[in-house]
């Protein structure tokens, strides 16, 4: 009940802030285009550009058949190009509806691009349709003394892990990468409700002191502001620096196998504590796996690091595509991935990742008599899993890793 409590609540909160004026001299008055406003910027002190990966490509390496499989309402680019940035603006604020809006305005009062983020339909849009020149109720801001850093990242940070790994956590290194990082006081984070929210920036050496919520705080001015381009620019794509940022920053926390800890464990993610995207025959499921050496796991009854250290020494893991499937980020390469698709919600985030950290990524298209007609609806469908396919895919792999077995014992002994 208090959850749907505080979601007619924001709803309403919402609604009202497009029509009940309250201090609308804080909503910005214009964009400022970081490009066209540099000189300005630097004579003005309005705002300070860092550079980190100017124009940098990331493409999306997948067969043609995966791709054409990809849902018809969420397909994918193949290519993007981005501009990643990190801004100061001194004197600045940070307005959020901690949904689809997170502003980052100037002290002229200016909505600075690239790093505000606006969204529509789950997709990012172009800074001029952001809500926040929509929206005509204001609360004053809080101020803070000192350096704020946004983390933010639209409504998926609060309360979606993968979202959380993806586009949130990845930021500290654009910002480690400009240099400013001893320079921030305060992090903004979209939320702390959660055990693996404060478990990762405690791992990452940030204490809860210096944390700030934006569920708790939407609206906040400080001395110096400072954001970045979101991890994922506008797209989806995941770039290579942001896979190698996640193992570098987590798996050698894994530590060496001290307790006796068993290597190339074979998972099974069990979505049994989900009430979306469940397997209907799991139990089925589970039984033709155990011949394999496969354990069932539940995700959300391990820490973040209990998660690291198990993931970091699986040789497979068997997955639905769900939240829970980005901790295969602390596998090695060479891990075999299996993701169980619905075949009505067909994505990219987790294969896109699976290919650029060197996975061996394969994959299961479920069969199912819905017509799924978007993600809304995809999400929530359980998945009928063909044992069978699995099997053979299982078999597969493990008769490919006894032949090279055998040929790299065979170079051994010829040499």
């Amino acid at each position: 009940m208090k959850l749907i409590y505080q979601k007619i609540k924001k709803r309403l909160g919402k609604i009202a802030g497009r029509f009940i004026t309250h201090k609308i001299r804080y909503r910005p008055q214009s964009i400022y285009k970081l490009n066209d406003n540099l000189a300005k910027a630097t004579s003005q002190n309005e705002v300070i550009l860092y550079p980190i990966y100017p124009a940098l490509r990331t493409t999306l390496d997948i067969s043609e058949e995966l791709f054409e499989a990809c849902s018809s309402y969420w397909k994918p680019q193949r290519e993007v190009t981005t501009d990643y940035v990190v801004v100061e603006a001194p004197h600045g604020r940070i307005y959020t509806d901690n949904e689809s809006c997170v502003a980052i305005i100037s002290k002229y009062n200016h909505l600075i691009e690239h790093v505000s983020l606006s969204l529509k339909d789950g997709k990012v849009t172009e800074a001029g349709y952001s809500t926040v020149f929509e929206q005509r109720y204001f609360t004053t801001p809080t101020k803070f003394n000192g350096t704020v850093f946004s983390l933010l990242t639209g409504g998926a940070g609060l309360n979606n892990i993968s979202h959380w790994f993806v586009d949130v956590l990845p930021r500290l290194h654009l910002l480690k990468a400009s240099g400013l990082y001893d320079k921030v006081d305060w992090f903004l984070v979209p939320s702390l409700r959660y055990d693996y929210q404060r478990e990762t920036l405690r791992l990452l050496n940030i204490p809860e002191e210096r944390l700030i919520a934006s569920d708790k705080c939407p609206h906040l001015t400080a001395d110096c502001i400072i954001a970045s381009t979101a991890p994922r620019g506008n797209h989806t794509l995941v770039p290579h620096w942001l896979c190698d940022y996640i193992q570098q920053s987590f798996v050698p926390l894994a530590g060496p196998d001290s307790n006796g800890q068993q290597e190339n464990v074979k998972l099974y993610v069990s979505r049994s504590d989900s009430k979306l995207r469940q397997v209907e025959n799991e139990a089925e499921l589970v039984e033709a796996l155990k011949p394999y050496g496969y354990r069932s796991v539940v995700l959300s009854q391990l820490s973040v690091l209990e998660r690291i250290k198990l993931f970091s020494r699986a040789s497979s893991v068997v997955s639905a595509t769900g939240a829970g499937l980005v901790s295969m980020m602390f596998c090695k390469p060479g891990t075999q991935v299996i993701e169980l698709f619905h075949e009505g919600f067909v994505i990219e985030p987790f294969y896109d990742i699976a290919t650029k950290m060197g996975m061996d990524y394969s994959y299961i298209i479920c069969k199912s008599d819905s017509l799924v007609k978007d993600a809304m609806q995809g999400q929530h469908e359980n998945l009928k899993v063909d044992l069978a396919e699995l099997v053979d895919l299982i078999r597969a792999e493990k008769k490919s890793k006894q032949q090279t077995a055998q040929g790299q014992q065979r170079k051994l002994n010829v040499s």
